[in-house]
């Protein structure tokens, strides 16, 4: 879906924030909609088809993470994405694991922003299939017996955008190459994402999917598609890691 054919609910207590920001998606040909608080919201929701909510978090009345768990727990079909002057109160973590879709800090760009809404409504074949313009300087290359052995045991979960691997690999926030070998079922995932999300003493790292190779596409699709209102980038459960799975490396690119 194209901006000019989407639905965009804003919801925010600053008038004038949501004044400017409505005003940015109706140039895109987007149809517009606000609340300021989350029970506003709901209420809009469920009387229209809307297809991303672009929330604050802290809010009077219903705040926006308490939105969030509303939306996914009634099933509806609106992607979410946070907006927020409050970094502290936003855990990537769990708000990935809830279902947010992409989390901004105010004050907002408007390209960024509208770029961010723009991947929210793309197809992931659309999404996943051009590859980057340049290799990214880190490297998360990982081995599993199998995609069965590696979900029943903890080691990787999947989400609608991306995943989460049990490793104690320290990585950054932002690009990284993907080389995820899965030896029984003889397949070979190569692509990029941008990890937004590490935590120790958990050792896990949370992975948005930004681009997967042409052989390997369809078949993450098919993996990640049913999960339309679970998690976006979910949480692993192994408590530590086997030897299952080669630990993440780092490495140069060749």
């Amino acid at each position: 879906m194209h901006l000019k054919d989407a639905t965009i609910l804003l919801v925010d207590d600053e008038p004038d924030l949501r004044t400017i920001i409505a005003e940015w998606f109706k140039r895109e040909g987007s149809r517009v909609l606000v609340a300021e608080d989350g029970a506003e919201a709901l209420n809009i929701i469920q009387a229209n088809q809307v297809d991303v909510v672009v929330s604050d978090v802290r809010m009077p009345v219903m705040d926006g993470i308490t939105l969030l768990k509303k939306v996914k727990a009634s099933g509806y079909k609106s992607s979410v994405m946070f907006v927020s002057g409050f970094t502290d109160v936003i855990k990537p973590r769990e708000s990935y694991d809830l279902g947010v879709e992409a989390v901004m800090s105010k004050p907002v760009e408007r390209k960024q922003l509208i770029a961010a809404v723009a991947r929210i409504l793309a197809e992931r074949d659309e999404l996943w299939r051009f590859p980057p313009g340049a290799k990214a300087e880190a490297v998360l290359d990982a081995a599993f017996d199998s995609l069965a052995s590696a979900l029943s045991q903890g080691l990787l979960a999947l989400g609608r955008g991306g995943f989460c691997i049990h490793s104690t690999l320290k990585l950054a926030e932002g690009p990284v190459d993907l080389l995820l070998d899965f030896k029984v079922d003889k397949r070979t995932v190569t692509g990029q994402g941008i990890v937004r999300w590490t935590t120790s003493p958990e050792a896990e790292i949370g992975v948005e999917i930004t681009y997967i190779d042409d052989i390997n596409r369809a078949w993450m699709i098919s993996l990640t598609g049913p999960n339309t209102s679970l998690s976006f980038i979910p949480r692993t459960t192994a408590p530590q890691p086997t030897a299952t799975v080669a630990q993440p490396t780092i490495g140069a690119h060749v």
